[in-house]
């Protein structure tokens, strides 16, 4: 069986235990296209299931040795973990269960925008894009390393919609990230529709997407990024010309600026939660 199928058989038991879920971490990553290895099952779960879990994994039959056996998790009341299997390598499988992360929304609005299709002969739900992307701006390095193909990934798919005619220039805009996605749209001369630049400038509140548009409209105002331009930086950026050597490098100095700011706030979240515990646990 592989690692798809395995995922959808697992939860087709969850379902049928009324245990309901979206598919996220390397699942969801290689749903989207990248082809990573993982030997872990996670899953965001929706809150009405989380009270009762270990005996709705019991009615699941996924355990046939009886009770699951629970490993450790220094998150225990957001974040639970249990052993299902073992591969023939000898290497043990996880079933991880989230029930909130403060990198997301509440389980019905990541519902609401979640995307199924076929996984392992079924149709699953993963988290969305979107969703994704912000799930894996942690303090790890290697989700940083997933972060930068998801976003030419959602820049792709925008675009392609936009194309299509499904939404708008400026709704494609309002989530640029990829230097790829960047050149695609300056080579094909879309930046040059002030009025789509000028709506996406207004409301996207991400740092990197504002520093790829703002040469291209320099005296426009912005919405307030959740983390401020370097003064510095910012008045470069609106007096550089789009797409040069020196804009470039502006926008991979925001860019860092955000990855720190986000592992910053990933440390602090766990540095808080390990303060909060009981001393021993």
């Amino acid at each position: 069986m592989s690692p798809e199928e395995r995922l959808a058989a697992i939860v087709t038991a969850l379902e049928a235990a009324g245990v309901a879920c979206l598919v996220m971490d390397g699942h969801a990553v290689r749903h989207y296209g990248l082809q990573r290895h993982t030997n872990d099952f996670d899953l965001t779960l929706a809150p009405e299931g989380w009270g009762d879990l270990a005996d709705r994994l019991v009615r699941s039959r996924l355990f046939p040795g009886g009770a699951p056996v629970e490993g450790t998790s220094w998150r225990p009341r957001t974040f639970r973990r249990f052993l299902v299997g073992t591969l023939p390598d000898g290497q043990e499988e996880w079933l991880e269960f989230w029930k909130e992360n403060h990198l997301l929304d509440p389980f019905p609005e990541l519902f609401a925008r979640r995307e199924v299709a076929p996984y392992g002969g079924r149709e699953l739900s993963f988290l969305g894009l979107g969703d994704l992307i912000r799930s894996k701006e942690t303090e790890r390095a290697k989700d940083w390393d997933d972060v930068s193909y998801l976003e030419e990934i959602q820049d792709a798919r925008l675009r392609a919609r936009c194309a299509a005619g499904e939404i708008g220039l400026a709704e494609a805009l309002l989530w640029l990230r990829s230097r790829r996605g960047f050149d695609t749209y300056l080579a094909e001369g879309r930046l040059d529709d002030r009025a789509a630049v000028g709506a996406a400038l207004g409301q996207t509140t991400n740092p990197i997407t504002q520093a790829f548009l703002l040469p291209l409209l320099p005296d426009v105002a912005v919405a307030s990024p959740v983390v401020t331009i370097e003064p510095v930086v910012e008045r470069k950026l609106r007096s550089v010309a789009p797409g040069s050597p020196l804009h470039r490098s502006l926008i991979e100095v925001v860019r860092r600026q955000y990855k720190v700011f986000c592992q910053e706030r990933d440390r602090a979240d766990k540095e808080a939660i390990r303060r909060a515990q009981p001393q021993g646990q």
